[in-house]
């Protein structure tokens, strides 16, 4: 059997490789292009590129894992099907329902990993991406200002030089509006913008100038007053946030969240009096429990798909992509109940992995009674 069990797992891994790497290349593709401005912006390298990709996968491996499973399981299986192998080991006395067994114990392994994915490195690497692409935009502002053009992407800020060559600027003008009822102009010989800290600020340098501000008129009725100073060098940190939030499709995900930080969102709400909330966030908690669990259920149900299809490689693919959709809308259906309060917040995302697993114990036993005539 341990033979029987090697053979059919290098069946299963082949297959359940190739799925993985295509897919997760698909989605951090998509990823990137949904990011384009900010990824191939001027002051992003290969290195950032690199490291943005990196700190996602864990996240796409979530949704891949057990696609790529179900699909390595179903065409491993399949090819022994397809070549009658499994009719010779049903002559040898071997129950096709031996064929379990394998996905089953793979789908164990996989799925523990996929838990350690979930739970803590997923979380890691979206808020290492996160921070990696705000670090990027807010180079970026700084490498887009432009001789000749105003540059107006931070808020209430407009930066006009001259020339900008590497960074550095000559005869700048800037009016920032942060206070509308007291505005400020500053004129510089020469200036620069980069980024302050690991946040979102940015700090503005300009060397050699002058600022002339209106102060707001006084409620005692007083005028305003307009007030203009000469400096050498002056410096000022200036908040990006805006600009960066809404640049960075990664901010705000609730998957960057740790395990302890889930409950404690959750906790709060309670303390509150927000039980609906509350439900939401240990609903989504066993959500990403649930997403791991599901790759043994479909090891449950590979084989018996496996053995009974007709139709070669295209039916399998077919039949993947068929119990994944299912899948995943009673996943959905079934948090909703837990969120709900219909059922208990651990057991509506565990309601599509159930079925599964039902449906896939119910098939095998039918492949047992059946023997080896239960492949087609």
């Amino acid at each position: 059997m341990r033979s029987l069990d090697r053979y059919l797992a290098r069946e299963i891994l082949l297959p359940f490789g190739a799925g993985l790497v295509f897919l997760t290349q698909l989605l951090v593709a998509t990823q990137l292009l949904a990011q384009a401005e900010v990824i191939f912006g001027s002051g992003v390298s290969a290195w950032d590129i690199g490291a943005v990709v990196l700190a996602l996968t864990p996240h796409f491996l979530g949704y891949v894992l057990p696609v790529a499973f179900l699909l390595g399981a179903v065409l491993g299986v399949g090819r022994l099907a397809e070549d009658r192998e499994v009719v010779a080991l049903g002559a040898a006395g071997i129950s096709p329902a031996t064929l379990v067994r394998t996905p089953v114990i793979l789908g164990v392994v996989v799925s523990v990993a996929a838990l350690a994915l979930s739970l803590w490195v997923e979380p890691a690497g979206l808020r290492s991406a996160r921070l990696r692409l705000n670090d990027v935009i807010r180079r970026n502002l700084t490498n887009d200002v432009r001789g000749g053009v105003f540059f107006e992407d931070v808020p209430n800020l407009t930066v006009y030089v001259e020339s900008a060559r590497h960074g550095h600027w000559t005869n700048v003008l800037i009016s920032d509006l942060s206070d509308p009822r007291a505005p400020l102009l500053a004129i510089a010989r020469g200036g620069r913008l980069e980024p302050a800290g690991a946040g979102d600020a940015l700090r503005l340098t300009l060397d050699e100038g002058e600022v002339h501000r209106e102060g707001a008129a006084g409620e005692d009725g007083s005028e305003a007053q307009y007030v203009r100073g000469r400096f050498e060098r002056g410096e000022v940190v200036i908040g990006a946030g805006k600009s960066v939030s809404e640049r960075n499709r990664l901010g705000g995900s609730r998957f960057e969240l740790t395990p302890r930080e889930i409950r404690e969102r959750a906790t709060e709400r309670e303390l509150v009096g927000d039980r609906p909330e509350a439900r939401k966030w240990r609903s989504f908690l066993h959500r990403k429990i649930a997403g791991p669990i599901a790759i043994i259920a479909f090891g449950l149900l590979a084989a018996p798909i496996a053995a009974a299809r007709r139709g070669g490689r295209a039916a399998g693919y077919v039949l993947t992509i068929l119990a994944v959709v299912s899948y995943y809308a009673v996943l959905r259906f079934g948090e909703q109940l837990g969120q709900n309060g219909v059922l208990p917040v651990w057991l509506g995302p565990q309601v599509a992995n159930l079925l599964v697993a039902t449906l896939g114990i119910l098939l095998t036993w039918r492949m047992a009674r059946r023997g080896p005539e239960a492949v087609r």
